[in-house]
């Protein structure tokens, strides 16, 4: 495995954002090898005893952590802005990565909470989490509320809200042409300032329970949109590293992929910049913390 990678698995271990089964998950690696080539990784003392301390949280099995009135009143703080998911950890010694998923429960189980959730997703490095954005339309439809309307309610950019509509009129699901088309008639509605009738209104939530039935706005399993554009990206020039070893051309290497060599320059840079984005907004919540002390 590439050094680089490693010296970053070490390094969101060590921050509590990953674990080693969730690394060992993400690249097919096992637990006791990895655990061995991060060991080895690392020379430095005070380092050592950090590392074996992530390991013993790690091993508190956060998996079996229930969303019980204890763990949601944390949950709620770090939402609220009451501390960072990085003093959570801390505190109460749960890894960030189950952190995170513990929110994602929350929300899902209440919506109430959806408004605080969308707004911490917006400043932090995790863009918008495991937000299902179709889940997300339906929800607005419901409560009869117009794109823009959800996009200042909610705190998302309009253009985003815009952009996932128009892609359900862009699918090969009939269910989601369905949807969209009855989007466009709630648009058109909210432009002329009218209001749906109460049979109106009947009859698209009918329609709405039998192509959707308890569709959530959070969906636990997805990838949010940084992480699948990283994962596409390191695929990528993963490929490209393998061909490299062979010591061939960049341009052969660009034949074989069938792209170019431009094309190959342009995915390298985006992923730094990507990661760079990333690790930015994770310094600034850093320093919101130490300013907060």
């Amino acid at each position: 495995m590439d050094a680089d990678i490693i010296k970053q698995i070490k390094k969101d271990i060590m921050d509590g954002k990953m674990t080693l089964r969730s690394a060992e998950s993400h690249y097919g690696i096992g637990k006791d090898t990895l655990k061995k080539m991060l060991e080895h990784e690392i020379t430095d003392q005070t380092e050592r005893e950090r590392f074996r301390e992530r390991m013993k949280i790690n091993r508190c099995n956060t998996s079996t952590i229930r969303l019980d009135e204890k763990t949601e009143e944390m949950i709620i703080s770090i939402l609220k802005g009451e501390m960072t998911a990085k003093e959570a950890s801390k505190k109460y010694h749960i890894d960030t990565e189950t952190i995170r998923r513990k929110m994602n429960e929350l929300v899902e189980k209440d919506s109430k909470y959806l408004k605080l959730y969308l707004k911490y997703c917006n400043k932090s490095a995790i863009d918008y989490g495991k937000i299902n954005f179709k889940g997300l339309i339906i929800y607005m439809l419901r409560k009869d509320m117009s794109q823009s309307e959800i996009a200042e309610e909610y705190e998302i950019p309009a253009r985003t809200i815009s952009r996932e509509v128009e892609k359900l009129g862009e699918s090969e699901d009939e269910k989601d042409i369905k949807l969209y088309n009855i989007a466009k008639i709630y648009a058109d509605k909210k432009m002329r300032k009218q209001r749906l009738t109460t049979y109106e209104s009947q009859l698209y939530n009918k329609i709405l329970d039998e192509l959707f039935p308890d569709i959530p706005i959070i969906d636990l399993d997805a990838k949010s949109q940084n992480e699948i554009e990283i994962e596409r990206l390191e695929n990528f020039l993963r490929q490209v590293q393998m061909y490299q070893a062979q010591n061939i051309s960049a341009e052969q290497i660009a034949k074989k992929m069938e792209t170019s060599v431009s094309t190959i320059r342009r995915n390298r840079l985006k992923l730094e910049e990507l990661k760079r984005k990333i690790e930015c907004k994770r310094k600034d919540e850093e320093s919101e913390e130490i300013g907060e002390i």
